[in-house]
C-alpha cells in the first residue's frame, strides 16, 4: 500500500466505529479507482469533525457540494 493511502486509512480512524467502518471500507474498495473529483471529496470528508461527517452520511445535513454529494452516494453502498 502506498504512503498516501497509509495516510489515509490513519485519518480514516475516528472517535466512532461506524465512521471507521464505512470509512475504511470505502478507502478498501472505491477510493483506488474513484475519479480524482471523488477522492478530493474524501480527503476533505476526513478533515471534517466527526459529528459533521456522520450527519452528512447519513443524510440528516446535505452536501455542499456536487462532488461530496456523489461521494455521500457512494459511502452510503458501502455501510
Amino acid at each position: 500500500m502506498s504512503d498516501a493511502l497509509n495516510r489515509l486509512r490513519w485519518r480514516c480512524q475516528r472517535g466512532m466505529l461506524e465512521l471507521d467502518h464505512i470509512l475504511r471500507g470505502f478507502l478498501d474498495t472505491a477510493y483506488p479507482d474513484a475519479a480524482p473529483a471523488t477522492q478530493r471529496a474524501f480527503e476533505a470528508l476526513l478533515a471534517m469533525a466527526d459529528a459533521d461527517m456522520l450527519d452528512l452520511i447519513m443524510g440528516r445535513t446535505e452536501a455542499r457540494s456536487a462532488e461530496m454529494a456523489d461521494l455521500l452516494i457512494l459511502l452510503r453502498r458501502h455501510e
